[in-house]
């Protein structure tokens, strides 16, 4: 294998605590790093420091009641979507979509910990879909609500361009992790592209956002199904260069996108924004908090069914079979995806175009949500190279 690119994050936390750098909740870890996550979007308008600051002053630092927690952040977020319908109702355009994509990120965070069959989960969903929507309707067309025809059903997302013009440009399909919504991630590195000249296409692919909650499309180990689906879908559109197709995932996507990659010709570059081998042992075992998560994804019953099914989502015979250019991304202090996995599936990539960001110190936290602004920019860039 030759490495086009091997490097490490020149950043180091001061104290050695990546966590410590803002740690809104100390009295709970997994609160603490899922808000770093909330707030790596405040830079492209996915949240608002001091909004975010105002929830957690009411949360406090004491409480871990999960009832708190999911009561002020969708407070937060219907706060939020009343004042950007009233700037709408003004005609105040800009004001009132900017504010309805903030909202839709504090109803996702309010369901984040809820248990799957809780119904404020799908109120949450609904809520939080319905002002991204407003929002979309309010983009001037650069943000397009697109639905894919998949096993009886349709798979729903966004296509979202640089521009207006028709032209057809070269086109990233960007995957979710465990549960993830197609909308989260337009500001999870999804505007990144279309700076960059390129589109992104956002799709709830099966185990994720609508499919999972409304339709029961369960997460697959053969990811290059639904993707081939997706896949043709974009075939027929005019904005969408065909060859010049690339695929990326974070978190569980780490596994998606090199799976589907390595079985689907049209994909010309493929990034895992965090590596992986195995999802039940890098993920599933290494990671108890999120085994519920992914129990309900996975469509099992019990943690036995759950163990039996993610064994088969493995790289195992897979990643060797990558011909195309590769960009693995991992950080060294990520507490839910084991960087022992991306070390695995690297040194098993036979690709001559391989290239490795390991972030240690900023960037080390899970899909380095403490150096999104590099993070997200490196990996626009590399698709930038290669398409």
């Amino acid at each position: 294998m030759t490495t086009a690119t091997q490097e490490s994050a020149v950043a180091t936390a001061q104290n050695g605590d990546a966590l410590s750098l803002i740690e809104l909740f100390p009295q709970d870890e997994d609160w603490s790093l899922q808000t770093m996550r909330l707030l790596s979007q405040v830079a492209v308008g996915g949240a608002d420091l001091f909004e975010c600051a105002r929830t957690a002053q009411r949360i406090g630092t004491e409480t871990t009641d999960g009832e708190v927690w999911q009561r002020e952040w969708s407070r937060t977020g219907r706060e939020i979507a009343d004042a950007a319908q009233a700037a709408l109702d003004r005609g105040e355009i800009t004001t009132a979509r900017r504010a309805f994509f903030r909202a839709m990120s504090y109803w996702r965070h309010s369901e984040f910990f809820l248990d799957s069959s809780d119904p404020r989960r799908t109120e949450a969903y609904n809520e939080g879909r319905k002002n991204f929507r407003k929002a979309v309707e309010l983009s001037g067309g650069l943000i397009e609500q697109i639905a894919v025809p998949f096993d009886g059903v349709e798979m729903e997302g966004y296509i979202v361009r640089p521009d207006a013009s028709g032209v057809a440009r070269p086109t990233v399909l960007f995957l979710g992790g465990a549960d993830s919504w197609a909308e989260e991630l337009y500001f999870l590195g999804g505007t990144e592209f279309p700076a960059r000249g390129m589109n992104v296409v956002m799709v709830d692919t099966p185990g994720r956002g609508s499919s999972l909650r409304f339709k029961q499309l369960y997460s697959r180990p053969d990811y290059e199904v639904p993707v081939a689906a997706v896949l043709d879908f974009l075939e027929q559109r005019d904005d969408v260069d065909g060859d010049r197709i690339g695929l990326a995932g974070v978190s569980f996507g780490g596994y998606y996108a090199p799976r589907a990659a390595a079985f689907e010709p049209r994909v010309k570059a493929v990034a895992a924004w965090c590596g992986t081998w195995s999802i039940l042992t890098d993920f599933y075992e290494f990671y108890p908090p999120l085994q519920q998560q992914l129990q309900w994804l996975s469509g099992s019953k019990d943690d036995a069914e759950a163990r039996a099914k993610l064994a088969e989502f493995t790289l195992d015979g897979v990643a060797d079979k990558l011909k195309i250019p590769v960009y693995v991304m991992h950080g060294t202090a990520d507490i839910i995806m084991d960087i022992q996995g991306a070390n695995r599936f690297v040194e098993a990539l036979t690709s001559d175009d391989v290239t490795v960001d390991i972030y240690d110190g900023a960037g080390s936290l899970h899909c380095s949500y403490d150096y999104m602004s590099v993070a997200g920019a490196r990996l626009g860039d590399w698709f930038l190279h290669r398409l």
